[in-house]
């Protein structure tokens, strides 16, 4: 090799390490943006809640707000002690995250099976898609009462209320993601002889992930949703019930004790839905 092609290779593998160099500090500066933002998004969110806190206390102590109709935090926190330290307690929160599970199941599962058949299947979209739309037309709460009759006062009607009301957000967010790839994409898929799979694995699930996902949590809140109205509606256990029962014998503070702590539970698992979107749909994470 000449001293020339030599020069050149040099200066060649020069230029590579200073892209490299670069590439690697761009994603560093944005990594550590992304970390600042959260941290301040933190910071904000739970200014904000001391903020509520702050004014929840003020009006409740200085006897703005009559304590059967708001309790202070003093009083919902002993409330939230003596609640979760009763021996009716863990049996019927056991009650409620079953017939949770169980409907969010139902409800993600079947969203999925019928978002899927409907994209994929055009007779399946000219057969059912009408009715599937016209049962989510009437309000999920008017079927409660038709699904305690069918179902009694035990767990199966609450799983059925919660996976009807949570069944359509995932079918319609399934649908959404599979309808909206490129028709480009999809022909050139054809014209490499794939077959309607694996169009489906390799271009049309991947491109519906994102929505979906959306989809799955939104179902999960109204699965919680769903359980709860039916326990409102009739049943002899469950969080729903506690709270009925709490709230007919003017027990404020334990009601507002477990609306919280059903709202604490319903976030950790949204926010761990969110912590697997991030692994599932990981390159649209920075």
């Amino acid at each position: 090799m000449t001293s020339a092609g030599q020069a050149m290779t040099a200066e060649q593998a020069l230029v590579h390490a200073d892209d490299a160099s670069a590439t690697e500090a761009f994603v560093a500066r944005e990594r550590a943006k992304a970390r600042r933002g959260a941290l301040n998004n933190r910071l904000m969110a739970t200014g904000f809640g001391l903020f509520v806190l702050a004014v929840w206390a003020f009006v409740t102590e200085t006897g703005m707000v009559h304590a059967l109709i708001i309790p202070s935090p003093v009083d919902t926190f002993w409330a939230t002690g003596r609640v979760m330290s009763a021996s009716y307690f863990w049996p019927n929160v056991w009650v409620t995250l079953s017939e949770i599970a169980w409907g969010f199941f139902w409800g993600l599962s079947s969203g999925v099976l019928f978002g899927v058949g409907v994209a994929m299947f055009p007779f399946i979209r000219a057969t059912i898609y009408p009715y599937l739309v016209a049962l989510q037309a009437p309000p999920k709460i008017v079927l409660a009462p038709i699904f305690i009759t069918w179902f009694g006062f035990d767990q199966a009607s609450k799983i059925a209320i919660a996976a009807v009301m949570s069944f359509f957000p995932m079918f319609l967010n399934t649908l959404t993601g599979l309808a909206s790839v490129d028709p480009n994409a999809v022909r050139l898929m054809k014209s490499l002889t794939a077959g309607r799979w694996k169009t489906f694995r390799y271009l049309l699930l991947p491109n519906a992930l994102p929505i979906m996902m959306a989809g799955v949590k939104l179902c999960w809140t109204l699965a919680v949703l769903g359980v709860i109205v039916g326990e409102f509606v009739g049943a002899s256990a469950g969080i729903g019930y506690l709270i009925y029962a709490m709230n007919f014998q003017l027990d404020i503070a334990g009601v507002f004790s477990l609306i919280i702590l059903l709202s604490v539970f319903t976030l950790a698992v949204y926010q761990f839905i969110e912590w697997l979107e991030s692994r599932i749909v990981f390159w649209q994470q920075v």
